[in-house]
């Protein structure tokens, strides 16, 4: 009591230390300290009490009694809190190289039940795969994505890498589950996700991963989820880039003459058609314009195309080179290209 500061590497830093290492929380080791430190101080002021020791002996002792309670706890706190960190990025650094190997396939069956383990997931499906594009470099686009599916009862792995946000998720019932997943990977409205059809086989996930990144091509527009298998012609047009290039120029070459103005404001109204099931009127609101705008235009599409969109096949033509322009331009805008 009488001596100077608590030393480094004393009692109390193997204390913190320690309990890291037992799972002690720091808050019970703060109580320790203070129930220790409140039976030593009644037992002094018992004894002065006693003995007729002189208030100012008393105040002293009570300064230097709680300053060394102080200094303990800080020692031990400083100690806890560098043990736990430690912990900590071991536990991350594991977790990241599982992931990985998981998503890459790399690991052999008793290895991959172990890694389920580790990872909190089932070792049996169904799950999905979920690819999104990054905010920035390395930056996540889907921070707190983990907890909102495990809100779900969705348990889930993530990796993020320079430029891909890559996690596997488990559904145990899917029925309900995957609609909500996809709505809440759409809830931000800015991210760009592409998800794999459900699989069973924890094995298959490096298969998985590969259908994501497929159906992630097709998510052209911010906040926009393509799944695969639900979204064929986002898929079919982002899946062989340089052969689907090609068919859209012959399927569009009818344009090529028009002002770009003119051109992007055809091709936008068409989008804006699609994406209202072919309705007229829904496509003006969606663009503010007359619905007499609205056919005006596409009728202008048909007659430089060469196509009817009355007939299945060739609205089905002009519905994929649509996709594959659209896909190309937004991969343009997201590489900064200084022209789309």
């Amino acid at each position: 009591m009488l001596g100077g500061r608590v030393p480094a590497g004393s009692a109390p830093a193997d204390t913190g230390r320690a309990g890291v290492r037992d799972g002690v929380p720091m808050s019970a080791l703060f109580d320790a300290y203070q129930i220790g430190a409140t039976f030593l101080w009644e037992e002094l002021a018992a004894t002065g009490a006693r003995d007729g020791w002189s208030a100012a002996a008393v105040i002293l002792l009570a300064t230097k009694s709680w300053r060394h309670l102080h200094d303990f706890t800080a020692a031990m706190s400083e100690s806890y809190r560098a043990e736990l960190e430690t912990r900590v990025r071991k536990q991350v650094r594991r977790r990241s190289a599982l992931v990985r190997a998981l998503l890459e396939g790399s690991l052999a069956e008793p290895e991959l039940w172990e890694a389920a383990d580790l990872l909190r997931l089932p070792h049996r499906g169904p799950y999905v795969v979920i690819a999104a594009r990054v905010a920035g470099m390395a930056e996540s686009t889907l921070p707190s994505i983990e907890q909102t599916l495990d809100a779900l009862g969705i348990g889930s792995a993530w990796q993020l890498t320079h430029d891909l946000e890559v996690g596997v998720a488990s559904l145990p019932r899917p029925g309900d589950q995957f609609d909500r997943l996809i709505e809440k990977l759409a809830a931000d409205g800015e991210s760009r996700i592409g998800v794999s059809p459900l699989f069973e086989d924890l094995a298959a996930t490096s298969q998985a991963v590969r259908l994501a990144q497929i159906a992630l091509r097709g998510a052209t527009d911010p906040g926009r989820v393509v799944v695969f298998g639900r979204d064929p012609l986002s898929v079919a047009a982002a899946s062989a880039p340089d052969v689907m290039i090609r068919l859209a120029r012959s399927i569009l070459a009818g344009l090529d003459g028009m002002p770009d103005e003119d051109r992007i404001v055809l091709l936008d109204t068409f989008g804006a058609w699609l994406d209202s099931a072919g309705s007229a009127e829904e496509t003006a609101q969606r663009i503010h314009v007359h619905p007499n705008t609205v056919r005006y235009r596409l009728r202008r599409l048909e007659e430089r195309t060469g196509r009817s969109l009355s007939d299945p096949r060739q609205a089905a033509e002009l519905s994929l080179a649509f996709e594959v322009v659209r896909g190309r331009e937004s991969r343009l805008v997201v590489s900064d290209s200084p022209s789309r």
